[in-house]
């Protein structure tokens, strides 16, 4: 018999193993934050008996999903000037907007943006944009994990001022 574990137990399970395996009627073992082990659920809740079950009989687990590439902190500027040819609407809305961003903005909007992700499957994402920081803090916060950058403009910038300042 092993330790307690939470079982998440669910219809299928996608691996992504070496072979694509799809196990059905699957169960997933968790001790703390750490998944233990991945199986066929009959044979996981003989080996992890008493532990609490989170039933999803018609859901699927699989890896969490990745996005290669967010501007996170934009969340805050969804419905402005939708449907413009992208450089007008970068010059004439965006550039002028992000002129006011502060880093306080950038995390809560970041946030925003994370908790969305989270809540459609993505685990992971690349993120570039304004006050880097700030994301980097955000993503701690929401637990996700990121690889970020800064942007660079050959304009000045809200975070950095002139474009030398930034290199």
């Amino acid at each position: 018999m092993n330790a307690k574990a939470t079982l998440l137990v669910c219809g299928q399970i996608l691996t992504l193993d070496a072979n694509n395996t799809v196990i059905e009627d699957g169960a997933v073992a968790i001790a703390g934050d750490t998944i233990v082990e991945v199986g066929e659920r009959v044979a996981l809740l003989g080996k992890y008996p008493g532990g609490e079950q989170l039933v999803q009989p018609h859901g699927l687990v699989m890896p969490g999903l990745v996005n290669s590439h967010t501007h996170a902190a934009m969340a805050c500027f969804r419905g402005l000037a939708d449907d413009l040819p992208l450089m007008t609407w970068l010059t004439e809305y965006i550039f002028p907007v992000e002129g006011n961003l502060n880093p306080e903005m950038v995390y809560y909007s970041s946030l925003l943006s994370m908790a969305e992700m989270i809540k459609s499957g993505t685990t992971s994402f690349c993120d570039m944009y304004l006050f880097a920081k700030e994301v980097a803090r955000a993503t701690a916060d929401s637990g996700m994990r990121g690889w970020l950058g800064e942007v660079l403009y050959d304009f000045p910038s809200p975070n950095y001022g002139a474009p030398e300042n930034g290199i």
